[in-house]
């Protein structure tokens, strides 16, 4: 893949993930999910990291507040398999996310 249509699939990837997001704000979940499957794929193909696993998150946790557990568990797991491969300096920007992540995970497993 050319250089040129690298940086125009991780835009594509980003504006998908940041669509996914306005929709997701005015409870659009149709339009919302199907942004973040655009975005993950997009990302996936260019090995976009960052943006996979922040959409992937938030795929998941979509699909957790669905009471779709185990597809929700197979996102998140996607996403925090893929954290030891962004660089350091921008897991700072994934806390939050991974938190969440995690903190879903945990709550299956371990129901209060």
């Amino acid at each position: 893949m050319s250089q040129h249509v690298n940086k125009q699939t991780i835009q594509q990837a980003n504006t998908e993930f940041l669509k996914a997001l306005r929709y997701l704000d005015y409870g659009k979940v149709t339009q919302g999910e199907q942004c973040l499957k655009q975005a993950t794929h997009f990302a996936n193909l260019v090995d976009d990291h960052l943006t996979f696993i922040r959409a992937a998150i938030c795929y998941g946790e979509l699909l957790w507040h669905a009471e779709k557990y185990d597809a929700s568990d197979h996102w998140l797991q996607l996403a925090l398999d893929r954290l030891p491969t962004v660089q350091q300096d921008i897991n700072g920007l994934l806390d939050v996310d991974v938190q969440r992540a995690r903190s879903l995970l945990n709550h299956r497993r371990h129901p209060s």
